[in-house]
């Protein structure tokens, strides 16, 4: 009899309690039922809302100024084609004719003198990629101060009867051809070893019992098998050399008399030293086109290559 009134007092409590719950949940209904349907609203409302916090600024500070720059540059290409324009365009031009071709005999030549596992050869590669470690200015300013006419090669200069390179237009651009296809040699040589190691053996094989030499295995052999290594190679060249300008920072500063005037400096010294920023965006537009004709070159040729097949 005890034990049933102890369980009807606690049914009576617990059902109390169930009251007590579902009145306080009935005062929190109005605010859930709103915020529930204020988060309902706002997660159906389109992307682009959302966006407008970070696009707005974007847009005022970023995307306009540079549209307002890109429009006045439009009158100056009318002016693209004067006459220093037109100089840097051909230095540009014939700078990437001359580092091109040399950095990449270059990098080959090293590659097959240099295959190998032994010491010494391994002691001359590391001396060979050394410059692709330094900085471009770093490896500009060792030179800078070899050639600087109170350094240590203005004396043997001076004895042979030639002057300071740096002082000469023609001297100043083969300066920095020289620097230019020294940088860059060392990792087309690379390059250029990871292909050797990648040629078939048995083919290598094959021609030497044949009785190929040298010469005739490398041209017959080795060097169609490496045409893949050689269109990306000679495509890294030449955008390394429509972009790379430091060294012309360090060693003439686009002179003498604009003999090293690349086109890339150019515009800088148009845009941020002149503040000629719509003449700066006509020539980036040319370099921009330049780029596109080496990118729609050099597509089609990444994807030839030799294969033998037995």
């Amino acid at each position: 009899m005890v034990g049933g009134l102890a369980d009807l007092v606690a049914l009576d409590a617990s059902a109390s309690t169930c009251r007590n719950m579902r009145r306080k949940l009935s005062l929190h209904d109005p605010l859930d039922k709103v915020l529930t349907q204020a988060l309902y609203k706002w997660g159906r409302m389109p992307l682009w809302v959302w966006l407008l916090p970070t696009g707005i600024p974007l847009l005022a500070f970023t995307y306009l100024p540079a549209l307002r720059i890109a429009l006045e540059g439009f009158p100056a290409l009318s002016k693209l084609f004067n006459g220093e324009n037109l100089n840097s365009l051909k230095i540009t031009l014939l700078y990437t004719l001359l580092t091109v071709p040399l950095s990449v005999l270059l990098g080959l030549l090293a590659a097959l003198a240099l295959e190998g596992d032994n010491r010494f050869r391994q002691f001359v590669r590391a001396l060979v990629f050394h410059p692709v470690v330094l900085p471009t200015v770093a490896f500009a300013a060792v030179f800078l101060y070899l050639l600087n006419p109170l350094g240590p090669l203005q004396a043997s200069l001076q004895a042979l009867g030639l002057q300071n390179p740096l002082g000469d237009p023609r001297g100043a651009f083969l300066a920095v051809v020289v620097v230019g296809v020294l940088k860059d040699t060392g990792i087309y040589m690379l390059y250029y070893l990871a292909g050797l190691q990648n040629l078939p053996k048995e083919l290598l094989d094959a021609a030497r019992v044949d009785g190929a030499g040298r010469l005739t295995t490398f041209l017959y052999v080795t060097w169609p098998l490496l045409s893949p290594t050689t269109f990306f190679v000679t495509v890294m060249a030449a955008l390394g050399a429509l972009r790379n300008v430091d060294h012309i920072f360090i060693l003439t500063k686009g002179g003498p008399v604009g003999a090293t005037d690349h086109l890339l400096y150019r515009i800088y010294t148009l845009g941020f030293e002149y503040f000629d920023f719509p003449s700066a965006a006509a020539l980036s537009l040319t370099l921009l086109v330049l780029l596109t004709l080496l990118a729609l070159v050099a597509l089609p040729c990444l994807e030839r290559g030799v294969h033998y097949d037995a």
